[in-house]
């Protein structure tokens, strides 16, 4: 009599196809993976393209907002105008009070850590009798960003019209205000965000408070 067939797989056709199996697995973790780490890439862009969006139109709104006034110092009336690299104080509504009305005195800071940098902003309204150290000695600051790799201000501007105006590191108790405010960011990737120039008021377009 004959001997029946053989049923199922061979020990050597069950590792072929363990094998196979095997191979299609790592193909597809690999592309599951790439696939991921391309959606994290595209995530991140639109993240930091967000928040360059975010902190260039708060600077923008701000400052295009200044007003030419003055204040109180040791030496007399200065005008309401202060700038370094790590700072900018000015006299401008404020946005988010404005149905109140009036001027406020505003400052907006650099704040350095090990990791990152932060911007900062105090506020108080305009008194002409009172300095900088006066109306914002005694206010607590607000967070308005954190996680900038670096943020960093300059002045485009010149003492009198008889000299050419260059781009300051500083622009402090001047008797004209700058004719351009500048800041230079990058976002915590290390990315470098396009520069955001901001023109500013002048002298002789206003009548100082």
């Amino acid at each position: 009599m004959s001997r029946p067939k053989q049923q199922g797989f061979t020990l050597l056709e069950m590792m072929i196809a363990l094998s196979l199996l095997a191979t299609l697995f790592v193909a597809l973790f690999s592309s599951f993976y790439n696939l991921s780490r391309a959606w994290e890439a595209v995530d991140r862009r639109i993240l930091a393209t967000s928040d360059q969006r975010l902190v260039s139109e708060f600077l923008r709104n701000q400052l295009s907002q200044a007003m030419v006034v003055r204040l109180q110092t040791k030496e007399g009336y200065r005008f309401a105008f202060d700038g370094a690299k790590d700072y900018v104080r000015y006299a401008a509504p404020l946005q988010p009070l404005q149905q109140q009305g009036g001027i406020y005195l505003i400052e907006l800071k650099v704040v350095k850590s090990r990791e990152e940098q932060s911007l900062e902003m105090r506020y108080a309204p305009y008194r002409p009798d009172q300095s900088w150290e006066d109306a914002l000695s005694q206010v607590e600051a607000v967070p308005v960003y954190q996680g900038l790799a670096e943020l960093r201000f300059s002045y485009y501007a010149a003492a009198s019209s008889e000299e050419e105006p260059t781009w300051e590191d500083e622009w402090l108790d001047k008797p004209v205000y700058p004719l351009l405010f500048k800041a230079s960011i990058q976002g915590k990737d290390k990315q470098v965000w396009p520069e955001l120039i901001v023109d500013l008021p002048q002298v002789d377009a206003y009548v100082g408070g």
